[in-house]
């Protein structure tokens, strides 16, 4: 069941809409009329997905939009409205809005595809919350392992550096993590050199040689070593265990090793040599079990070893088997008394053994542990050293570890984003299976090739531009470019790119992500023509109204002039005084149509009202400019606002002598202050100044002005105090304004 909230200002289509989407028992939906109200209550956590239309009052559902999204994280919303501009469909993408549609006078295929669209966007959202817990959960896993653990990937880059690990080295995860050419070596060895994990990604007849001994265990390798350099010189015995990683495919992406202080054990085992007493000691006050065994039997054993295997006391351990405490088959399906006896007689022989084994206690209860069998000779009889270390705990969080990696990957691999990693001359080295399937090419025609997409010759230089502007400050970036499939056809694609470096700062590598947006390009270039067409047709419908409100006026003139009848007179008047306003109207719609149809540009605030002084009669006002070197990014129509700024000044100050502009900058927002001495805005006034047809005229300037100045995000109230004069403050956001120059120059206009 999905929990969707609906904001719209027309109640009748919030209860169709409900009716609608909860007639299939998927949803509930919650409505109201009022977006302020919604904001108040912390219940609009609680919902999966928000329904909002655009132009409402109070708020609109852009504002709305970035509220939600500020407030309470990326809760999937979509725009439902009848506003069909570009630039609206443009800034509600632009600030989150998961899906845009239009509202049609179709409801059931309306509310079919808003159906649709609500668990389309709450699904995807739910992947992104799987997948980003999932990464969550792997990192902590590793992190969190009790042994000291670092992994490399099969170019010997460090991906995982825990928490163990940094107190045994000393070094901080945050200092190596993405570090290559042996650096975790030096911790270790004082110099750059391999180690033990890179045996399992390079075979390497030296790097053995630098090891007293390497086990061999299925595709796993160990060994012990002494490092007289770890924890600031004090020195460590280790017990090292490296293997590979996998990816889904069982192709080998990297090692992984994690190494235990064993300097304990060792101490152990020289005090056994060196003094029964002490031998004893250390024995009964190891963390492990330690039994000592002769043939196959425990003679002896510490306290560890009967709390490990479930026994009240050691009488109950001593003089049984090895076999005793384990099951009949060990997990490969082989006989747990053939392998046991062969690695009794492995040690036994000299050859030092350390395996994992499942024992069972002596309740039954299995437990998987690290086992190590070293001979030993006491008061000159051969023994065998067994050490035992009850790792279910671990077992279980590596297969935590791993299930989480599937799941990750799963995640990928059902993503219908296509994603890639390349290197900088084009070879591959991952793609996702909706990867493959976009270009119709199989894995193995991918990995390890280099895969070029064709590009129309036209977009090339663009892309070129695109990957060379990445670096270490910006390495990521997006961008949008054409690609010629191989039947011919001419699809767009968005691609998120990120470059990853090496120490020196040199690219390594290229992660992509890409999706295909000619739909939307399509639509985009639908909006546009319909614009056009549109406007056409205003302009086409509002010259015939002229023409004939032209005759109207000739005819109620002629009327006036053939008639004596004061009443239909007082008539007549009252006609022209209707006809003139209707030619106010159709003016306005002439100025209206042209706002957000152009793209919006930078442009010198400072030149902008200059110019358009130029036009008006402003003796014997003067203009004072406390800059010239502001621009702002706003609709090519920003003049409009300053000749109507200027234009109301002169005409309803009534004693108005001087304007001054300035500017002030506050965080991330400046704005620019437009002033005159006049006698200022009564509050009625302030209440309605920039409603649609309210005025001392016919109302529009400053209601088009407030329109011209939100195309991009900038807003205009007025702050003066009646009486005083007025003041106009334009704020423009963070983005929408730059300076070019000296920020303190004034300039006096004086007619």
């Amino acid at each position: 069941m999905y929990k969707v909230l609906y904001v719209d200002d027309e109640p009748v289509l919030l209860e169709i809409a409900k009716i609608f989407l909860e007639k299939s028992q998927e949803f509930t939906i919650d409505i109201t009329t009022s977006a302020n109200e919604v904001l108040k209550s912390d219940k609009i956590k609680s919902y999966d997905a928000i329904i909002s239309d655009y132009q409402m009052p109070g708020m609109d559902g852009i504002t709305f939009l970035k509220h939600v999204h500020t407030e309470y994280g990326d809760i999937p919303f979509i725009i439902f409205t009848g506003k069909g501009r570009e630039d609206v469909v443009i800034a509600a993408l632009n600030n989150g809005a998961d899906f845009y549609l239009n509202k049609g006078i179709d409801p059931r295929s309306q509310f079919d595809e808003l159906a649709q669209n609500i668990k389309r966007v709450v699904k995807r959202r739910q992947v992104r919350e799987a997948l980003k817990n999932s990464e969550q959960r792997l990192s902590d896993l590793v992190n969190f392992l009790p042994d000291p653990t670092f992994a490399i990937d099969i170019e010997g880059k460090v991906i995982a550096w825990n928490k163990a690990i940094e107190k045994i080295t000393g070094v901080q995860k945050n200092t190596i993590i993405g570090e290559s050419d042996y650096v975790y070596a030096l911790p270790f060895f004082g110099k750059r050199q391999p180690m033990l994990l890179d045996l399992i990604l390079h075979e390497n007849k030296e790097i053995e040689k630098g090891y007293p001994f390497i086990q061999h265990k299925d595709n796993k390798l160990i060994s012990e070593m002494y490092f007289p350099t770890l924890y600031g010189g004090k020195g460590a015995y280790l017990w090292f265990i490296a293997s590979p990683l996998y990816d889904t495919s069982g192709n080998i992406t990297g090692a992984i090793e994690v190494i235990r202080d064993i300097s304990e054990n060792k101490k152990s085992e020289n005090s056994l040599k060196e003094s029964e007493e002490q031998y004893r000691s250390l024995f009964e006050l190891a963390p492990d079990a330690i039994m000592l065994l002769e043939n196959t039997r425990f003679i002896s054993c510490n306290t560890r070893a009967t709390s490990i295997f479930g026994c009240t006391n050691k009488e109950e351990l001593l003089e049984r088997s090895f076999i005793d405490f384990s099951p009949l088959m060990q997990p490969d399906r082989i006989s747990s008394e053939q392998k046991g006896l062969e690695k009794i007689s492995d040690a036994r022989n000299g050859i030092p053994q350390f395996f994992e084994w499942l024992f069972s206690r002596q309740d039954g209860t299995p437990f998987f542990a690290e086992v190590t069998l070293n001979q030993l000779t006491i008061e000159g009889k051969t023994l065998l050293q067994a050490i035992v270390r009850d790792v279910s705990k671990r077992k279980e969080a590596e297969e935590m570890l791993v299930n989480s990696e599937r799941k990750y990957r799963d995640v990928v691999e059902h993503e219908t984003e296509l994603i890639s990693r390349f290197l900088p001359d084009g070879t591959h080295i991952f793609v996702n299976e909706a990867y493959c399937q976009y270009f119709n090419k199989s894995r193995q025609d991918i990995i390890g090739k280099k895969l070029f997409p064709r590009i129309p010759q036209e977009d090339h230089r663009q892309i070129r531009d695109h990957f060379a502007s990445l670096n270490k400050e910006h390495p990521s970036a997006t961008n949008t470019h054409r690609i010629i499939k191989a039947d011919g056809s001419i699809r767009w694609q968005r691609w998120s790119d990120r470059a990853i470096f090496d120490k020196n700062g040199k690219i390594i590598e290229y992660q992509s992500v890409g999706r295909d947006i000619t739909e939307n390009k399509q639509m985009e270039e639908a909006l546009a023509l319909a614009s056009q067409k549109m406007s056409l047709l205003s302009s086409i419908t509002r010259h015939d109204i002229l023409n004939q409100l032209t005759v109207l006026s000739g005819y109620l003139a002629l009327s006036e002039e053939f008639t004596s009848d004061e009443k239909l007179l007082g008539f007549i008047k009252k006609e022209e005084i209707a006809t003139e306003r209707i030619n106010q109207q159709i003016a306005f719609t002439k100025e209206y149509q042209d706002i957000g149809v152009h793209t919006p540009q930078w442009q010198n605030v400072h030149d902008s009202i200059v110019n358009v002084a130029n036009l008006l009669d402003l003796s014997p006002v003067s203009i004072q400019i406390r800059f010239n070197n502001i621009e702002v990014y706003a609709d090519p129509l920003l003049g409009k606002v300053f000749y109507n700024l200027l234009e109301n000044a002169v005409k309803h100050g009534e004693k108005t002598s001087a304007i001054q502009f300035s500017y002030r900058q506050s965080g991330t927002k400046l704005t620019i202050i437009c002033e005159d001495n006049g006698v200022g805005i009564d509050s009625e006034t302030k209440n309605h100044l920039f409603e649609r047809g309210y005025g001392k005229n016919h109302g529009y300037g400053l209601f088009l002005i407030r329109e011209i100045l939100a195309i991009t995000r900038i807003t205009i109230d007025e702050c003066g105090e009646p009486g005083s004069g007025a003041r106009f403050e334009i704020t423009i956001p963070k983005g929408m304004y730059r300076f070019n120059g000296n920020k303190n120059a004034d300039q006096e206009i004086t007619d």
